[in-house]
């Protein structure tokens, strides 16, 4: 596989926007919503189940059945591997779906991630030998990626959640800026990447839409089976359908460029989740607002 362009002086700027991300998820994250998960557990347990335990097994699957290039493959788990992201809520709210219980799964997948995440993407690129051996040459370890995760994601948390407990007018103000600008400057800076190496992208269109797409599916298939498994709700189904099925591939893409040298497969497979998993999360909304006004004229 060719090398992507990439300046690595750039890495600072990521990280920087992936914690500005962070961090204006968790200024809006507020103790009720891990209170929540105590009072009525099932929901969250099934969702966060399906995100970190089953999700990560079934991906590994999906990429020894399909038989695609290496870093496409290791891409693919390390997606798997991320939580959910915080546009899940959003998506939720529209579809009509429990966005509280999107939010608390988001709340604590995020926070669970910094353990979970290495153990997964690790124990799961492992299983595939044709990834562990892309993995083994850039000699990445769990721990190099649970560093980089405590910078770009613990810190932010945990500075986030502080300002909420001692300046919460000062909290929600920031929310409200943070939320765009982190949002506008991770866009530029995918669409520089995707700009410098748009023939790459070309090339390996329809590869990329094909495992993305499959991958997704799965993703968000395993979200719906468990909640229906689970004998939940319409509304929490959708919740946890959106979050299993929408990850956070903007974490996914830091820890590509930051610790994987902006792999080629990788960095590919990361970026194209990211707009994908948007375009998929909308169907879906709007599928359940349709099938929602069907069964009201009915009713």
């Amino acid at each position: 596989m060719p090398e992507l362009q990439y300046d690595g002086g750039q890495q600072w700027i990521l990280n920087l926007t992936l914690a500005m991300m962070v961090l204006g998820l968790a200024l809006d994250i507020h103790p009720r919503d891990f209170l929540k998960v105590f009072k009525a557990p099932k929901a969250p347990a099934i969702g966060l189940a399906a995100q970190f335990l089953l999700l990560p097994a079934l991906t590994c699957g999906l990429t020894l059945l399909l038989d695609l290039p290496a870093g496409i493959e290791l891409g693919m788990i390390l997606v798997a591997a991320c939580p959910g992201g915080a546009l899940s809520n959003f998506i939720t709210h529209l579809s009509g779906g429990n966005t509280a219980l999107s939010i608390s799964i988001t709340a604590i997948s995020s926070t669970l991630a910094i353990f979970m995440l290495p153990i997964n993407f690790v124990f799961w690129a492992t299983m595939n030998p044709v990834a562990n051996e892309l993995l083994l040459s850039i000699n990445v370890s769990g721990a190099d990626i649970a560093k980089s995760l405590l910078i770009v994601l613990a810190a932010p948390l945990a500075l986030g959640f502080l300002m909420q407990h001692y300046t919460p007018n000062l909290s929600k103000r920031l929310h409200s800026v943070l939320k765009y600008i982190s949002l506008l400057a991770l866009f530029m800076f995918v669409f520089m990447a995707v700009f410098k190496n748009y023939e790459h992208f070309i090339a390996q269109f329809w590869l990329l839409f094909a495992a993305v797409l499959a991958h997704n599916v799965l993703a968000m298939g395993t979200g719906y089976a468990a909640a229906s498994v689970g004998k939940l709700p319409s509304a929490d189904k959708k919740a946890i359908t959106l979050e299993v099925g929408m990850q956070n591939s903007s974490l996914a893409i830091a820890i590509v460029f930051t610790q994987f040298n902006a792999e080629y497969g990788m960095a590919l497979i990361s970026a194209f989740w990211g707009t994908w998993h948007i375009v998929s999360g909308v169907a879906f909304a709007g599928v359940c607002r349709y099938t929602d006004k069907k069964k009201e004229s009915v009713i």
